[in-house]
């Protein structure tokens, strides 16, 4: 019992740890210039309390529906809009709470069933995975609500393991209104439980295969709402086909297959459950249930996809939970040799922020040291004290920081970038330190320099 709660008490400190890098994060993060696309957009609309998600003025004037159905993120709004939270802090404290709820789930899943030091390598890997994985502080590098897909899925997955099979469902059925995605998700999260059973053509007949149908039919349906009563914007075409599929010529995909085979977070998500496939063809299941999205990333039009930037490289991150899915299984049934989840274990530090910084410069670990180690500062007033000056100077320009702390003050072509022209902007504002800050700079000579906002936003007026 006193082992028990041990490692329940270990467990829950290092969810606290995510928790806490993952919150802070987002503060540091828009205290050195957040992205307006797509931070500084899902701060504004996480506490507009609008259930039809209104977009800020920088962005567009519909709603979010427009891009992206999201049930959960209209919820969200509501609440945190009732609660008086501010919006950056209510994306922090969203994306603290998703991460750690992913952790939650997945170390929920290797503690279940101790044997050892198969469960010790097990625990370890998702340690490291959750706090210094590179994939994992890649996508936590750019704030996106929709970590709460494969986070409800690894708490429902654990759920189902347990037999709990209603509040199991109710953490799948919230992974499917996070996006219109999200029922693919669940479905492929109950395939691979089903898998966990003997295989039989009775398999086919089990409740995993009955919610994973029913997960698959919720994103079709929200799918078709999205086309049907949020037209505007085709989020098909801008992420995948492009104009009529005319990016794919030979050179294109040679060029994405190149990348993909030397893309740290595909190998050693992939490597290991090939490796592992000798032991059991289980390992395999969420590598091929993945395989979809991953050709359709990897032959997508935008490069973000295609490289697998940023949250884009989720399919990695349900590859390694699929593992541990199997592995945890594995170790509850008295099957896993000692060596499957030390094979987990060493990929993990293959892929781990620290290792890839070193080996692969830049790498994401500084994601992880400036949650620690960057100051933040008072954001709400500066977010004040930014749009009162956007709102006196009317036409300023305003770079991608500066609009993220006031997006309803500014319209799209206020807000500029390196390719921007600024012929017609009489005065400009930089966030100190943002995505462009370098690049946008020098462009200000001949301006003068007026009075700066909290040491971090710039102003600069024609003379």
């Amino acid at each position: 019992m006193a082992d028990r709660i041990a490692r329940t008490v270990i467990a829950a400190l290092l969810v606290g740890a995510v928790f806490y890098m993952n919150y802070r994060f987002v503060l540091v993060h828009f205290s050195n210039g957040g992205d307006l696309l797509d931070a500084g957009w899902f701060a504004w609309i996480i506490a507009s309390g609008d259930p039809w998600l209104t977009n800020p003025h920088a962005v567009s004037d519909i709603s979010y529906f427009n891009y992206h159905l999201s049930p959960y993120l209209s919820g969200l709004s509501m609440v945190f809009h009732a609660l008086g939270v501010d919006g950056f802090t209510a994306l922090a404290l969203h994306q603290g709470a998703a991460f750690a709820l992913l952790a939650a789930g997945l170390f929920a899943l290797a503690l279940s069933n101790w044997d050892g030091a198969r469960s010790i390598l097990l625990l370890l890997t998702v340690a490291l995975l959750m706090l210094l994985g590179d994939v994992v502080l890649q996508m936590a590098s750019f704030p996106h609500f929709e970590i709460a897909i494969p986070a409800f899925c690894a708490v429902g997955a654990w759920l189902w393991t347990c037999g709990r099979r209603a509040l199991a469902t109710l953490a799948f059925g919230l992974a499917c209104l996070v996006r219109e995605d999200g029922g693919l998700y669940v479905a492929a999260f109950l395939l691979g439980l089903a898998s966990l059973r003997p295989l039989s053509w009775r398999t086919l007949a089990t409740s995993e295969i009955r919610l994973a149908l029913a997960g698959a039919a919720m994103a079709v349906l929200m799918f078709w709402v999205k086309s049907r009563f949020f037209p505007g914007f085709s989020t098909f075409a801008y992420n995948f086909s492009g104009n009529g599929w005319d990016h794919l010529t030979p050179d294109f995909v040679a060029a994405r297959l190149l990348h993909f085979v030397t893309d740290p977070h595909a190998v050693t998500a992939l490597v290991p459950a090939v490796v592992l496939a000798l032991a059991s063809r289980r390992y395999l299941v969420f590598p091929v249930l993945m395989s979809p999205l991953v050709v359709a990333q990897l032959l997508a039009a935008r490069d973000e996809l295609g490289h697998f930037m940023a949250y884009y490289a989720a399919p990695f991150l349900v590859i390694w939970m699929g593992s541990v899915l199997v592995a945890g299984d594995r170790i509850r049934t008295g099957q896993a040799k000692l060596y499957e989840p030390a094979v987990l274990l060493t990929f993990a530090i293959l892929g781990s922020g620290p290792l890839l910084f070193v080996v692969l410069p830049p790498g994401w670990l500084p994601v992880a040291t400036n949650a620690i180690a960057t100051d933040t500062t008072n954001l709400s007033l500066l977010a004040v004290e930014t749009r009162a000056a956007l709102l006196a100077t009317p036409g300023a320009c305003a770079s991608s920081g500066v609009a993220s702390m006031a997006p309803d003050a500014v319209a799209p072509a206020q807000v500029i970038d390196p390719a921007s022209s600024l012929e017609q902007c009489h005065t400009v504002f930089l966030f100190k330190a943002d995505l462009h800050y370098e690049a946008l700079r020098p462009r200000m000579e001949g301006l003068v320099a007026g009075p700066v906002i909290d040491g971090r936003v710039e102003r600069f007026d024609r003379p």
